[in-house]
């Protein structure tokens, strides 16, 4: 990556400066097919209007299988359609949870905590219409992987900060942070990365 260099800087920089912010709330391991709905209804939109999808959803469907078979209509309406990117984040889930189930012949993802999280990821990467965010939610959340979920939002701050430049895809950021920073940081770094992105915060480190 040009400026690898430069970036290397900035990331360390980052890195200090969020550990002086203190401990984040401990990482509670999600349920994986939970943490693809979840990462799927939170890129790009808050925590708390993410939570609030997620209740939504709990209070319409018994289970994940339920979701799955729902119409991406019905889906749609229940979240509101004023929801950003509702259309494209229902399809998003409706073709993933579509694609474990005809892949592994039952909607679970257990057999990916067998394997390797190379191959697990590798799976995720192939599910149809996933996204780099989504993906790396679930590497992080489901299976304790070392990965960097990054959003638009997350990615113009970065720049903000001097890190990457205009061609800098979000895969490629993903994969620069997640490749220069512990493994064992990644949740921290994600966590606070999105704090920092918050509009409270940006409304705050303006003044």
């Amino acid at each position: 990556m040009k400026n690898a260099s430069k970036y290397l800087e900035i990331l360390k920089t980052l890195c200090r400066s969020f550990q002086r912010e203190g401990k984040v709330a401990p990482q509670e391991k999600m349920d994986p097919l939970r943490s693809l709905v979840r990462g799927a209804m939170s890129y790009g939109v808050s925590d708390a209007r993410a939570d609030e999808a997620m209740r939504h959803i709990d209070r319409e469907f018994v289970n994940i299988n339920e979701l799955r078979v729902a119409t991406e209509l019905e889906v749609q309406e229940m979240l509101g359609t004023r929801y950003p990117a509702i259309e494209q984040r229902v399809e998003l889930i409706t073709r993933c949870l579509n694609a474990i189930f005809e892949k592994e012949h039952t909607l679970s993802l257990d057999r990916l905590k067998t394997i390797s999280k190379r191959d697990a990821r590798q799976f995720l990467r192939d599910l149809p219409g996933i996204n780099p965010f989504v993906e790396a939610y679930v590497t992080l959340f489901a299976f304790e992987g070392a990965a960097v979920p990054l959003d638009e939002e997350m990615l113009a701050y970065l720049r903000e900060e001097g890190m990457f430049d205009e061609k800098t895809s979000i895969e490629d950021a993903q994969r620069f942070i997640e490749n220069n920073i512990k493994a064992e940081e990644s949740y921290d770094f994600y966590v606070c990365l999105r704090r920092a992105c918050s509009s409270d915060a940006r409304a705050k480190k303006k003044k």
